[in-house]
C-alpha cells in the first residue's frame, strides 16, 4: 500500500512575530517607525505573499495546511535574508527605508558578518521580534494565529472619512487587477478583476461611481475587522493591540507607553529623535477633517455620503 503523500512540518525559524496591520492608507509606516524606537525589534518588512495567502486559504485556493507552512516558510526565509544582512531597503524616500531606523549602522554591519550562525545567535538571545507590516489582514487574522503561538499584532485604525479622501485621492478604488505596480491578488469573473472583499457585491463594484465604490469598501472592510474580531476567544484578542492613527498625532507618548507595555520592550534612548522626524505631536490635524468632508459630500450619493458619516459616527463614540 502506499503512503499518501502529505504537507510536512519543517522546524520553524521566526518564534516570536510581530506584526503591523490596518486598512491601506491607515498609518502603518508611520506606526512602524515608531516601533522602531524599542529595543530587539528588527527593521520593518513587507511582502505581498504572506498578506495574500490568508485570503487564498479562506477562499479554497489553498487548503489550510499548505497555507500556514508556506506562511511559516516565508515568514522564515524573509527574517533570515534581514538576520544575514540581505535585501535591505535602501531607497531613502521611502517610510521602509533602512536608514528611517535608528539602528541603521548596527544592521548595515551585518553584510560584513561571515558568521551566520553568530547572527542567528544573538537574534534568539536578545528574544527579537521580526517584524513585518501589512495590508487588511484582520479579516484573515486566525490563520496567523494559529501558525505563530507567539505572535504580536499592533492593528491601528483612521478615521473613516480619512481613509476614503485618501483612498480616493490614490485611485484605490479603482487600481485592483488593473495597475501593474498594485500588487495584491485579485479576484474575478468573465467581467474582469474585483477585490477579494467585494466578492459578494461585485455588481455595485464595478457600477458605483467610484467615489461611492471607495466609501462601500471602507464599509465591508469596517464590517469584516469587527466580525473577525468579535469571533476571536480572549487569548487571541489579548495577542492584538488597537492603535488610533489620530492617537499617534495628537498623544504618541501614551501611543509609545501602551506600546511598551504590549511587546514588554523598552525605548531606545533614539525615540525622541524618532517623534521630532516624525514632527509628532500635530497639533490643529482635526481641523483637514472638516474640509475633507466637503470635498467628499460634493462627490458623493446622498446615500453612500449618510453611510460614511454614519461610520465616522460610530468611530468616534
Amino acid at each position: 500500500m502506499v503512503n499518501k503523500i502529505k504537507i510536512g512540518t519543517r522546524v520553524p525559524l521566526v518564534k516570536n512575530l510581530l506584526i503591523v496591520e490596518g486598512i491601506t492608507r491607515a498609518g502603518k509606516f508611520l506606526l512602524a517607525n515608531l516601533i522602531h524606537g524599542f529595543k530587539d525589534i528588527e527593521p520593518i518588512q513587507y511582502y505581498g505573499l504572506p498578506e495574500n495567502l490568508p485570503f487564498l486559504e479562506k477562499f479554497g485556493f489553498i487548503n489550510r495546511r499548505a497555507a500556514k507552512e508556506i506562511l511559516q516558510c516565508q515568514i522564515d526565509t524573509h527574517c533570515y535574508e534581514m538576520l544575514i544582512g540581505r535585501n535591505f531597503n535602501h531607497r531613502k524616500f521611502d517610510k521602509s527605508s533602512i536608514y528611517n531606523n535608528p539602528r541603521y549602522k548596527e544592521f548595515l554591519t551585518r553584510s560584513n558578518e561571515p558568521d551566520r550562525e553568530k547572527l542567528l545567535a544573538a537574534f534568539y538571545k536578545n528574544n527579537s521580534y521580526s517584524f513585518f507590516i501589512m495590508h487588511e489582514l484582520m479579516p484573515h487574522i486566525k490563520i496567523y494565529l494559529d501558525t505563530f503561538s507567539d505572535i504580536k499584532i499592533v492593528s491601528i485604525q483612521r478615521s473613516p472619512i480619512e481613509l476614503v479622501h485618501s483612498w480616493y485621492k490614490c485611485g484605490l478604488g479603482k487600481r485592483w487587477g488593473n495597475d501593474p505596480t498594485w500588487f495584491q491578488i485579485a479576484l474575478g469573473d468573465n467581467q474582469g478583476p474585483i477585490p477579494w472583499y467585494a466578492h459578494d457585491w461585485t455588481h455595485d463594484y464595478r457600477t458605483l461611481p467610484e467615489i461611492d465604490r471607495v466609501i462601500h469598501s471602507i464599509q465591508t472592510l469596517d464590517y469584516l475587522y469587527k466580525k473577525s474580531f468579535s469571533r476571536l476567544s480572549s487569548r487571541d484578542k489579548n495577542k492584538i493591540l488597537f492603535v488610533r492613527y489620530e492617537k499617534i498625532l495628537s498623544s504618541p507618548l501614551k501611543v509609545i507607553d501602551s506600546i511598551k507595555k504590549f511587546l514588554n520592550k523598552n525605548t531606545l534612548p533614539e525615540i525622541g529623535k524618532i517623534l521630532k522626524k516624525e514632527k509628532l505631536p500635530v497639533k490643529n490635524y482635526g481641523a483637514q477633517i472638516l474640509n475633507k468632508i466637503k470635498i467628499i459630500k460634493k462627490m458623493a450619493s446622498e446615500k453612500y455620503f449618510k453611510i460614511l458619516m454614519d461610520l465616522e459616527n460610530e468611530y468616534n463614540l
